[in-house]
């Protein structure tokens, strides 16, 4: 397996997955595209199934959280799946938060360590290695939700922005060996599949150990930054539907489900 992919490379990624690339589920790779969010959007706006897949080598206007870019350069894994979740799905655990948990696993097995920060960041040391955005909408009566996925792999130091080069990182960068991407694709489709399977049918409370024990703010002091407020206390774990449980100075207990944490006296 290389260290690029191709239509028939990622065709095969699928292979072992229950519902992406499966029946009429659409598959597409793309060398460079502005965005897989927008290209996974617009395939699931003409009827495509729920497990339509979309993989660019590089994108050149990637999407982040809080309207932010990413930056795509090549040398990572870009994609974005179609997800068409129930009303009690969404009441469960959010799939950032899956695809989230999937991304450290599959680098785990790949070799390195990463830890997550709440909510859907993956950070190998104190440098972002891997996002993860979801897109929620209504298609008629039915729930869209667009997930879009990148991870650095192999991307060079000097392929960040230079705005980027301090908190960004990748697998070999770090030093790491860069899996191939073929392989950490498949790992992640499979077990992203896995999490989103067990929360459909009711499950979660494994995933949420999982994701738990990987982020090393819970049970410390933290700051919450917020719309229009900043908060402070500490991280006392997650609430059953994958919110932040933030303990106050005055032993009160506040769930939040979106923000920006940072530990506080220390990284």
């Amino acid at each position: 397996m290389g260290a690029t992919l191709d239509q028939d490379a990622v065709r095969l990624a699928t292979g072992g997955c229950q519902f992406v690339g499966a029946g009429d589920a659409k598959v597409e790779y793309l060398d460079s595209i502005d965005s897989t969010m927008r290209r996974a959007a617009a395939l699931a706006a003409e009827g495509a199934p729920e497990g339509s897949l979309v993989v660019a080598g590089e994108q050149t206007a990637g999407k982040g959280r809080l309207g932010r870019g990413w930056s795509s350069p090549s040398g990572g894994l870009y994609l974005s799946l179609v997800l068409r979740p129930d009303d009690a799905m969404l009441r469960r655990l959010p799939a950032t938060l899956l695809g989230s948990l999937a991304v450290a696993e599959s680098l785990e097995a790949a070799g390195v360590t990463p830890h997550l920060k709440w909510p859907n960041d993956v950070f190998l040391g104190d440098k972002k290695v891997a996002g993860v955005l979801g897109e929620l909408s209504r298609d008629g009566e039915a729930h869209l939700l667009v997930l879009g996925v990148g991870i650095n792999v192999s991307t060079a130091p000097e392929a960040f922005p230079p705005e980027l080069q301090d908190v960004a990182t990748s697998v070999a960068s770090s030093g790491g060996a860069p899996p191939p991407l073929q392989a950490l694709l498949a790992s992640f489709l499979s077990r992203f599949e896995e999490h989103f399977e067990a929360v459909r049918h009711g499950g979660g409370a494994g995933i949420l150990s999982s994701a738990s024990a990987r982020m090393p703010l819970l049970g410390k002091p933290i700051r919450l930054r917020l719309m229009n407020e900043t908060i402070e206390g500490t991280a006392s774990g997650l609430s059953a539907t994958g919110g932040l449980v933030v303990e106050g100075a005055d032993g009160s207990h506040r769930v939040y489900v979106a923000g920006e944490v940072e530990g506080v006296g220390g990284p």
